[in-house]
């Protein structure tokens, strides 16, 4: 077991984000982040006595890359018998990161009711400094300091006490695209 690996697994553990029996959807865009997250739960899947599922939004707004991203997704998925649900967005004009993330969210949160599942995103600890000085910036109270939750609801963050470098040695070392 690599850092990447004991670190996230410890970090699941500390925070009782996941339990034998659960199903858990990966919200996997294709990128680094999501990518190590996917791979580390397919591999201890069987193990942890996890149900897999991956989901995918296409945002509408990126033309032929976010569709070669959907296909790069589609394509892991399949190489792996995840089951994965993706969706294409019409976004309206002007239509910016919030408009995003709440769709974004919308759609997982429907996702996890229709499959009595949790949501793993991939923030990490480079998001989550980077949220603690947003909410700064705009006049946080003690809530805003603390950053994005390890769970919240249905969704469970197993990368947030990860840095960014031990998510790229793990994917180098083991070859994983993204």
């Amino acid at each position: 077991m690599d850092e990447f690996e004991a670190r996230a697994g410890a970090y699941i553990s500390q925070h009782q984000m996941l339990q034998k029996g659960d199903t858990v959807i990966v919200a996997l865009s294709g990128g680094a982040d999501s990518m190590a997250l996917f791979h580390f739960l397919f591999s201890v899947q069987n193990v942890w006595g996890l149900r897999l599922r991956a989901a995918h939004v296409n945002h509408g707004l990126r033309g032929a890359a976010a569709d070669g991203d959907a296909a790069f997704v589609r394509a892991q998925c399949a190489a792996r018998g995840v089951p994965l649900d993706e969706t294409l967005l019409s976004p309206p004009q002007n239509a910016g990161e919030e408009w995003g993330r709440q769709e974004r969210y919308a759609f997982f949160a429907r996702l996890a009711q229709a499959h009595g599942a949790k949501v793993a995103t991939a923030h990490t600890c480079s998001d989550n400094a980077e949220t603690v000085l947003l909410n700064l910036i705009r006049g946080t109270g003690l809530t805003g300091l603390s950053g994005i939750a390890p769970v919240r609801g249905i969704f469970v963050r197993p990368l947030l006490d990860t840095p960014r470098q031990e998510i790229e040695d793990y994917l180098a070392g083991r070859g994983i695209p993204h």
